[in-house]
């Protein structure tokens, strides 16, 4: 009965309110398909990874979902997840379908500092100032943060600059650098594209700066 009387109105309706309407059933429709199919996509994509790796996936609902595998010694968890703001919400980083890869770090530090390393500069509005290193080049070209506990002196050497710059060189190395709860997190989107060896590369840059910040913040004892 719906249906008849909508579609009487509709032919009833001049021709300018037949394209307004039927743009806007488009849009509606569009808005309550897509976010499955994206996840979707997201998921499958997921799946080729970690059959690839050899890796078994598991999910904690249809949002978040994960595998595990070895590179250069370490275990990295690969994980995919959807994240978003709230108001009041605390978190900063990127949102939308993402993919978030993590390695532990050894030492005793890593557990009480945070930091955050990413490409590029933010406007001074959006927060505190960035920590700069004194390295003209390096401070152009990322920004720095950390919270809480800050870390050592010394930590961001010669040599652990190069390998954030190295990391960031890699292809798909287009995400945030996170340290939280010691692990290392790379959050990256888009992340489609990601193919077996794509992954493997970035991995294996992954692991380079874990060692580097194992090396110069990990430990209580000296810098070595």
């Amino acid at each position: 009965m719906f249906w008849q009387e909508f579609s009487a109105g509709f032919q009833a309706m001049p021709f300018w309110a037949q394209v307004g309407v039927g743009f806007f059933v488009f849009t509606f429709l569009v808005m309550v398909v897509s976010p499955g199919v994206t996840r979707r996509r997201h998921a499958a994509r997921l799946a080729v990874l970690a059959s690839a790796a050899r890796a078994t996936t598991m999910s904690r609902d249809a949002f978040t979902e994960w595998f595990t595998t070895e590179v250069e010694g370490r275990r990295f968890e690969v994980r995919r997840e959807l994240r978003s703001t709230s108001r009041g919400s605390s978190y900063r980083g990127p949102t939308g379908h993402l993919l978030v890869t993590s390695t532990p770090l050894a030492g005793s530090r890593w557990g009480v500092y945070q930091i955050e390393i990413l490409p590029g500069r933010l406007p001074k509005f959006f927060g505190p100032p960035p920590l700069a290193t004194g390295d003209a080049a390096f401070d152009g070209r990322f920004m720095l943060r950390q919270d809480g506990v800050p870390v050592r002196d010394g930590w961001l050497d010669q040599p652990t600059r190069a390998a954030v710059t190295a990391f960031f060189d890699t292809p798909w190395a287009n995400g945030t650098i996170w340290v939280q709860e010691q692990q290392l997190q790379h959050i990256m989107a888009p992340w489609v594209g990601v193919d077996h060896d794509a992954l493997g590369r970035l991995l294996r840059q992954q692991a380079a700066l874990a060692t580097a910040l194992e090396r110069t913040a990990g430990w209580r004892g000296p810098v070595v």
